[in-house]
């Protein structure tokens, strides 16, 4: 896994006068152009710059820190982070990432997504108050309605019973992906 994070970094960068594609799968059937292009032996029809290496030399630190082992550890047997409570679900909740959208209505999705992910609706209704400067009070109810599910929706799966719930289910599912992998061998 430390090799494809390094891979994609290298691949990431490269540009027309700097191919850094030596880490990425060989042959017809990776997923890098570059490397299909060789394979084929014909040459690369599109070649975009690459970032600078000032840039490079910015982003490489946190490519390096993705690698660190403790980390990488943490996502086999899908432990991931929960989906459902991440910045990034949020944002492309408020902002599909399927549909165009241009640079400011990111950024104001963005933004109402940190206050989400934060502050919960009630930092919506404070956003709200203070541009609009009033909001129908059972607006303002509703909001601290959802504040109020998620914040009993988290504590319930926070009980020592439900995270040994959790635990159980899972190694149940590793279990059962063994003994399928077992049958098929």
């Amino acid at each position: 896994m430390m090799s494809s994070v390094i891979a994609a970094f290298f691949h990431c960068v490269s540009g027309k006068n700097n191919s850094l594609h030596g880490q990425c799968l060989e042959g017809s059937e990776s997923w890098c152009r570059y490397q299909r292009a060789k394979a084929a032996g014909s040459p690369l029809k599109k070649i975009e710059q690459g970032l600078p290496n000032k840039i490079i030399n910015q982003i490489k630190p946190t490519y390096l820190k993705l690698c660190n082992e403790t980390l990488l550890k943490k996502c086999l047997h899908g432990k991931t982070q929960n989906c459902n409570e991440s910045y990034n679900n949020i944002l492309w909740n408020i902002v599909p990432k399927n549909i165009f959208i241009g640079l400011e209505t990111f950024r104001l999705g963005a933004l109402l997504a940190l206050i989400l992910y934060n502050s919960g609706y009630a930092g919506i209704l404070s956003v709200i108050r203070n541009v609009n400067g009033s909001l129908p009070e059972s607006v303002a109810q509703e909001l601290l309605k959802f504040d109020k599910q998620r914040i009993s929706t988290s504590l319930r799966h926070s009980l020592p019973i439900a995270k040994l719930s959790r635990k159980k289910e899972k190694q149940l599912g590793k279990q059962k992906v063994l003994r399928m992998k077992k049958q098929k061998a």
